[in-house]
């Protein structure tokens, strides 16, 4: 009968929390990668108008090229594959898959301090 069927290695609810659970952290991804991008924006924003300095020499000397942008990619892709690569290794782990989710939601509200302190920073000096 179909409602027999079971998923493969576990029940029906703790199939569902693992999707529920691996949705979150690719939302938590998603956030991250948004709050990169206006890190991005507002720093060439408080660059342009000379509110910011870069105060780091190596990205100075390239800060109007892609290395920046590819920079950015770079490292989100990197950390996608790693995200994939916990999330697939770590299926019969709940406290690996928590680690992971942990490590996301850090990196993301870290990101969110920063984006917060542009505009905080740029509010105050520019109006």
């Amino acid at each position: 009968m179909v409602g027999d069927l079971q998923p493969p290695g576990g029940d029906v609810v703790e199939t569902q929390t693992k999707l529920r659970f691996t949705d979150n952290v690719w939302r938590l991804y998603s956030l991250l990668v948004i709050a990169n991008l206006l890190d991005l924006v507002f720093t060439y924003f408080g660059l342009g108008r000379g509110f910011f300095q870069e105060a780091n020499p190596i990205a100075q000397a390239h800060l109007y090229t892609l290395w920046p942008l590819s920079m950015k990619a770079g490292g989100l892709t990197l950390l996608a594959l790693g995200i994939y690569a916990a999330l697939r290794t770590t299926r019969r782990s709940r406290q690996r898959r928590l680690l992971a989710f942990g490590a996301v939601a850090l990196t993301v509200g870290v990101y969110g301090i920063v984006v917060v302190l542009h505009v905080v920073y740029l509010l105050t000096h520019w109006v």
